[in-house]
């Protein structure tokens, strides 16, 4: 009896889903292949003459904006596999003001939740709430349908605390950041650490957007003034 009620909970999720989903175009940008990847998979089969657009990194999900005749919804994961969800989301903003997204996040922080607000995403969604089926993607995707905003309760309870950690970037950003501090140019930066131009670009924005900042020169001040370079 427990198996045929869980069974039938399931395929009232993925009603629910389908009627939420049935007139919007879809860009679903998710990495790793967790739990959360393997849900929205199940979408893939619904019938719809909307687009279903499945990728895993932000310069697949952007060549594919750029074709899209219609402004999708944007389903993203905070972790993809060339940059983070929050820079794709960032380039979003740009490209695409009127869009609608929901942020999945894999490891959620308070300074992560911080930015995500500061980008104004619409629904943000702990990946556990999902792999709990906890009814939280429902709600995330009926208040992109509504243009209301949603948070996942699960977020914020556990990160109601100010993040106090000066801890904000990682090892390879800061060594970015301090060759930026040289006066070094991207091109410059990755012959010296034998990455990409693009790899700095996307760091870059990554720095920028968790401290707040919008140049190279104000990441590095700020940087200096929360002790996070010598």
């Amino acid at each position: 009896m427990a198996d045929s009620a869980s069974v039938a909970s399931d395929l009232e999720r993925v009603r629910s889903i389908r009627a939420l989903i049935a007139d919007q175009d879809l860009l679903i940008c998710l990495y790793p292949h967790l739990f959360a990847v393997k849900q929205m998979a199940r979408l893939a089969g619904i019938h719809s003459r909307r687009q279903r657009v499945f990728v895993e990194s932000r310069a697949d999900a952007l060549g594919h904006l750029h074709t899209m005749t219609t402004v999708p919804w944007l389903l993203v994961s905070e972790r993809l596999s060339d940059s983070s969800g929050l820079t794709l989301l960032s380039d979003c903003r740009r490209l695409i003001p009127s869009h609608r997204s929901l942020l999945l996040l894999n490891r959620p922080s308070a300074e992560t939740l911080k930015i995500a607000r500061q980008l104004g995403v619409d629904a943000l969604l702990d990946e556990r709430s999902v792999e709990k089926r906890s009814g939280a993607l429902i709600q995330a995707l009926a208040a992109l349908q509504e243009g209301s905003r949603y948070e996942d309760p699960r977020l914020q309870d556990e990160h109601q605390a100010p993040h106090t950690s000066n801890k904000t970037l990682s090892g390879r950003q800061l060594e970015i950041l301090a060759l930026v501090a040289e006066g070094l140019s991207n091109r410059v930066i990755a012959q010296q650490l034998q990455i990409s131009s693009n790899t700095v670009r996307d760091h870059l924005s990554e720095i920028m957007l968790r401290l707040d900042v919008n140049n190279r020169a104000s990441a590095v001040s700020s940087a200096l003034r929360r002790g996070l370079m010598p």
